[in-house]
Formats: structure tokens, sequence, C-alpha cells
């Protein structure tokens, strides 16, 4: 068992290593679902009424690396800003040893650019703060095979938390139950490194989505097919998806690859009463990637909370995302 935790404390110290050499990429948490406000500011305020999104994410859960991520998210329309604001948080947790801590306050100016044709513009300003636990990596060198564990690898990696500031904007244009979007986060690419180098800057995000809620006229049921596109460096991710929701149930399939990376199927479900919606994804691995990561994915559960009444906000025009 000793030998065992040793091989994972050394191999996460590797890891690790080498995430700081490199440059940043954003995670991929299965969707962009209930976190639409974080990839495009221009999406503050889409819903209109005040809405309170929490998710908690496991990746490769399976492998015992504990790789798991939280996030928070509050918006609303606001008449006298004449758009969206509100305020979102996340935290992608590498085990015991990284933390990268995320938040950030976002605003969308809303208006009517035709007859049936609505706009947004967004910004979104942010902090980024990565913190390390230099007394749980163990590296290759700091094992000596008489005394066993002679060092913590803190030579190598800076004690200190970074903190670095960001920021983000897109837009959306919508008509009817149709609407897309487009962002370009990290403006100011952060080094999440203690050098200014290049190659340690975090790359742009540039973000593509698009969907369409569709009711028939029985209006119990409603279907959102929607589609997403994520390009950072060299590293692009497609996403396809549906939901389909019948009175207080709902359900949706997706498709997403990582170039590189692998291509995963997803299934959630999701129930609501009154204001509260509860949610669970799991992603399944069906080609590609490494195959001691095993088949899941990511496994994702979460909670939505409406306040307040859309119809009394006075809102131009309401977007309906995909919440699953």
């Amino acid at each position: 068992m000793a030998i065992m935790k040793l091989r994972y404390r050394t191999l996460i110290g590797a890891l690790l290593l080498g995430i700081t050499s490199l440059s940043g990429q954003d995670s991929w948490y299965g969707s962009v679902s209930g976190m639409q406000m974080m990839y495009n500011p221009g999406f503050t305020g889409a819903g209109g009424a005040p809405s309170l999104n929490i998710s908690a994410f496991s990746f490769f859960p399976g492998n015992g690396f504990g790789l798991r991520s939280f996030h928070a998210s509050y918006d609303a329309y606001f008449s006298s800003l004449h758009g969206g604001a509100g305020v979102w948080v996340t935290d992608d947790m590498l085990g015991d040893i990284m933390n990268d801590l995320r938040g950030g306050a976002s605003y969308a100016y809303h208006f009517r650019a035709g007859r049936d044709v609505y706009v947004t513009a967004g910004l979104t300003a942010s902090v980024i703060t990565r913190g390390i636990r230099t007394g749980s990596v163990i590296l290759p060198d700091d094992i000596d095979p008489f005394r066993g564990i002679t060092g913590g690898g803190t030579e190598y990696i800076s004690p200190a938390p970074l903190i670095r500031f960001d920021l983000g904007t897109g837009f959306t244009v919508s008509s009817g139950p149709w609407y897309g979007g487009v962002s370009v986060m990290h403006l100011t690419r952060p080094s999440l490194s203690d050098d200014d180098l290049d190659h340690n800057r975090i790359n742009r995000l540039y973000t593509f989505t698009g969907g369409v809620a569709l009711s028939p006229r029985e209006k119990e049921i409603s279907f959102i097919p929607s589609a997403a596109m994520l390009v950072q460096g060299d590293r692009f991710t497609v996403y396809l998806g549906s939901e389909v929701s019948w009175r207080e149930l709902s359900g949706a399939l997706s498709l997403w690859h990582v170039n590189g990376g692998f291509t995963s199927a997803g299934v959630s479900a999701g129930w609501e009463m009154s204001s509260i919606k509860i949610t669970l994804s799991y992603n399944y691995i069906l080609a590609g990637g490494d195959s001691s990561f095993g088949g899941t994915a990511i496994i994702r559960a979460g909670a939505g909370l409406s306040f307040g009444n859309v119809e009394k906000r006075r809102v131009i025009h309401i977007i309906k995302l995909p919440g699953l």
C-alpha cells in the first residue's frame, strides 16, 4: 500500500511539472450548460429572472486521481442597467496538489437590432489564483533507495500562490427561438508561472455556440438542440447535444470530441420542482485516450435555482438555454 501511494504521489508530481511548464489550457467540463456566462459574458442575464447555478464535477473518477471541479454562478437582467449582470467562480482541483481558483464579474448590454433581432454585448473581468502544496509533491530525485523519501520538490516549485488578472468579451444574436454566440476569453493572456515567457501564458479561448428552443403545440414538451466549438491554441473541442423537457422531467444526449484526446458520449437527467432543478450527467469515453483512464470521463451533479418572475422584469428578449 505504501508503494502504491508513493507511485501515485510521484506520478502526480510529474504531471504537475508538465502542467506548470506548458501553456495553460482551460478545463473541459463535458458541456457549457449552466456555465454559459463563464464562457461568453454576452449570455449574462439572457434568462431574465435571477438564477443561481451550482455544479460539481469528477474527472476520471475510477482512477483515484482526485481530479474534480466546482462551479457556481449567479446572474439576472436589470432594467436599470439595460442589461444583465452576474458573478461566477470555478475551482479546478488536481487532487491535493494544485488548484486553480477563478472568479469574475460579468455585464452584458442588451438591445434590439431589428424587428425580431436582439443582440447582447458582454465583458467579464476575473482573477485567477493558482495554489500548489509543494509538500505533497514527490519527484524521482526526492527518493533515496535506503532512506526513502528525502524531499518534497520545494526547490523546483514556488510555494507562493500565483494571482493573475484576466478579461474576456463576447456577444450573442437571437431571433425568436434561435440564438448564437461568439466570445474571446483570456484577452490578457495571463501567465500561470513565475516567469512571463510566452509559452507559459494561457492561450486565448474562442467559443462559438448556437441552439434553438422548439415547442410543439403541446407546450408541456420542448426540445433544445445545441452545438458548441471551443478553440484554444492547437486544441479544439466540438460538442453536439439535444435536451428534451416534459413537465417536471428533462433528459439530454450529447456527443463531444477533443482533438488529440478522445471522443465521449453523455447522458443527462433533470428534475424540476417549483424554482429548483436537480441535474445529473454521465460521460463515457467511446474512443481515443489512454486505456488506463478507463471508460468514465466526467460525472457532474448540479442544481439550479430561479428567483422571481421573469415577466415582471421587463426583459427585452429571453434566450432559453440548455440546462443539462
